[in-house]
C-alpha cells in the first residue's frame, strides 16, 4: 500500500475506531514527517497516546506491525515529498510578555504548518470557479474567515455569499442550495454541529464541497471533494484562526490568478467605485 492509498484508508477508518484509535489515527494523516522520521515512543508522547496505541492501530488497519505501517510514511519522504513546517515549541514557563511573544510565534508557525499540495489547491479552484454561486459556511470563531473569503471572493466573483448570516435562517438558505453551486465549509475541532447541516443540504442537492480544517481527518472533511488544511497551534487558552485566514487570502489570491486580466479589471471597478462612493477616508 502507498502513501496516498494508506492515507486514503486511514480516513475511511476513522469513524470505527475507539476515541484512542481514533487520537493515534489523526496524527498519523496531520504529521507524516514525524511518523517516518522519530521513534514510536517520540511519537505517542507529541499524540498524548501509549506506544501500543500505534501497534493496536497497525494491527487495526491490516498490517502485521507498526513496521510494515510505517515503511509507506518512510517511502513517501524517500520520494521526496514536501515537508511540513515545523510546529512552535512546547512552552515551558509562561509570563505576559512570553505569552505574547510565543502567541506570534505560533501564528508564524502555523502559516507554514499546513503543507497543501499544489495538486490540492488547484482542485479546490476548479471546484469553485466552476459553481455558479459559492455558499461559504463558518460558525462561531470560524466566522471571520469564511467572511474574509466571501468579502475577497465578491471583488471578483458574480454570486458569492455567506450561509446563516440572515438572522438565523440557516435552514432556508440551505434549501436554496443546487448541484450547480459550491460549497466552501470552515472549521476546526471541536467543529461546530451546524457544519453538519451545511453538509447534509450540499450532499442532498449534488453540490461539491470544499473544506478548509485543521485536520485531513476531520468528520467535515469526510464527504468534501477536496480539503485545504489549517494549523490551530497555540499557547493560549483558545486555537489561533491565523492560519486559517491565511489559507483563505492564499485562496482568493490563487482563484484571482487563474481568472486573469478580467478578473483584475473586476476589481479595478469595484475599486473606483468605492472610492467614487467615499467608502475610504482621504489621504
Amino acid at each position: 500500500m502507498n502513501y496516498d492509498s494508506l492515507q486514503a484508508h486511514v480516513v475511511e477508518q476513522l469513524p470505527e475506531l475507539s476515541a484512542e484509535l481514533r487520537k493515534a489515527a489523526r496524527f498519523l494523516v496531520d504529521h507524516p514527517d514525524d511518523v517516518a522520521l522519530v521513534s514510536m515512543r517520540v511519537l505517542a508522547s507529541r499524540s498524548d497516546v501509549t506506544p501500543t496505541t500505534f501497534v493496536r492501530l497497525a494491527r487495526r488497519l491490516g498490517f502485521d506491525d507498526w513496521a510494515a505501517l510505517r515503511r509507506p510514511f518512510e517511502n513517501r519522504l524517500r520520494g521526496g515529498g514536501t515537508p511540513f513546517g515545523v510546529r512552535a515549541d512546547a512552552l515551558v514557563q509562561r509570563g505576559p510578555q512570553a505569552v505574547f511573544v510565543e502567541s506570534l510565534k505560533a501564528a508564524a508557525a502555523n502559516l507554514t504548518a499546513a503543507g497543501n499540495e499544489s495538486r490540492e489547491v488547484a482542485k479546490a479552484c476548479s471546484i469553485l470557479e466552476r459553481a455558479q454561486r459559492i455558499r461559504v459556511a463558518g460558525f462561531r470563531s470560524c466566522r471571520a474567515p469564511a467572511h474574509t473569503l466571501v468579502y475577497l471572493c465578491r471583488m471578483f466573483c458574480r454570486d458569492v455569499a455567506l450561509l446563516g448570516g440572515d438572522g438565523g435562517a440557516l435552514e432556508a438558505e440551505l434549501a436554496t442550495i443546487g448541484k450547480k453551486d459550491a460549497v466552501v465549509m470552515i472549521g476546526f475541532a471541536p467543529y461546530s454541529r451546524e457544519l453538519e447541516q451545511v453538509s447534509q443540504a450540499a450532499r442532498r442537492h449534488r453540490a461539491p464541497i470544499v473544506v478548509l480544517a485543521d485536520s485531513l481527518a476531520a468528520p467535515i472533511s469526510r464527504h468534501a471533494a477536496v480539503t485545504l488544511r489549517f494549523s490551530t497551534e497555540s499557547p493560549s487558552f483558545f486555537p489561533s484562526i491565523a492560519a486559517a485566514v491565511a489559507v483563505v487570502e492564499a485562496l482568493a489570491a490563487t482563484m484571482l490568478a487563474r481568472q486573469g486580466a478580467a478578473a483584475a479589471a473586476r476589481i479595478r471597478q469595484i475599486e473606483a467605485d468605492l472610492r467614487a462612493l467615499g467608502a475610504y477616508l482621504p489621504d
